[in-house]
């Protein structure tokens, strides 16, 4: 990912990431859109045909670090059985912030039974981020923050209480969303990197196998027609090598070596290129 600099912290370049809310209908998710997009609020319940997309940008900032990001808000239809519509809406989505009604306890009962196991049917895992909404309306506030923190339990989510209608923790869940996808990013660009660096081990190892195959066969021009068809033999990949596919392509290599040497020189030669597959962590 491309990154510049702005005064003492690295800007990451502009991350474009479309989240879903998800709930049933008249928990409050086009109100939370719109207090969290334009920061108002309007009593008129509207209901969201379809699918409804809004933008909003928002900058992260953490030690040494800013990342802007724009999040594509999609604001999903709530009524049940419309799962076309919905599942058309899950693709590419990158995150989700589940809503239910503190009010209407099938609203969060619904999250378990019917939003959560939808979702994870048409996507990955992503992160997701539980909110509690029309808290103001709730008799007990002590009581939503309690089945609140049941559910977050019983899903191992992040969560708020809120409000569209005083606005409060409005934005603290959208950026907790926001927060969690940009980890989620940076943990899997780092995981990749990983793969990619001991990819890149196993290509040494696997050079020098086939460069000591070529030499004692004789040079390049004829040994390289065995050295790949015993590689994909073995199922290597060239690109990304792994510690089975060149211990198995040793094996194929020893076998192709032993009409034209002695045994005990093969039993050397196989022996020294298992020692150097052995050496990458």
């Amino acid at each position: 990912m491309a990154q510049a600099w702005n005064g003492n912290a690295m800007v990451d370049d502009h991350i474009k990431r479309k989240i879903l809310l998800l709930g049933d209908g008249a928990v409050g998710k086009t109100s939370l859109i719109r207090r969290f997009v334009v920061d108002k609020f309007s009593d008129d319940y509207i209901t969201t045909i379809g699918t409804k997309v809004t933008k909003k940008d928002l900058r992260l900032e953490s030690p040494g670090k800013v990342t802007d990001l724009t999040f594509m808000i999609w604001d999903v239809l709530g009524q049940k059985g419309y799962k076309g519509i919905q599942e058309s809406s899950f693709q590419g989505a990158k995150g989700a912030l589940l809503i239910y009604d503190v009010t209407r306890s099938e609203t969060s009962e619904s999250l378990q039974d019917y939003w959560i196991p939808h979702l994870m049917s048409v996507t990955e895992a992503m992160p997701i981020v539980l909110v509690g909404n029309k808290v103001d309306l709730a008799e007990s506030r002590r009581g939503a923050q309690e089945a609140l923190d049941d559910l977050k339990d019983v899903l191992g989510v992040p969560g708020f209480l809120s409000s569209a209608k005083t606005g409060l923790n409005v934005e603290a869940g959208f950026l907790a969303l926001a927060k969690s996808i940009v980890s989620d990013m940076d943990a899997k660009l780092s995981a990749r990197e990983a793969v990619e660096e001991a990819a890149h081990e196993f290509i040494v190892v696997a050079d020098q196998i086939v460069m000591d195959f070529c030499d004692v066969m004789g040079g390049h021009e004829a040994a390289m027609p065995i050295v790949r068809q015993q590689l994909m033999k073995a199922g290597v990949d060239v690109r990304a090598p792994t510690r089975e596919g060149l211990r198995l392509a040793v094996d194929y290599l020893a076998e192709a070596e032993s009409s034209f040497r002695n045994a005990a020189d093969v039993e050397a030669s196989k022996k020294k290129r298992l020692g150097w597959i052995k050496t990458v962590p």
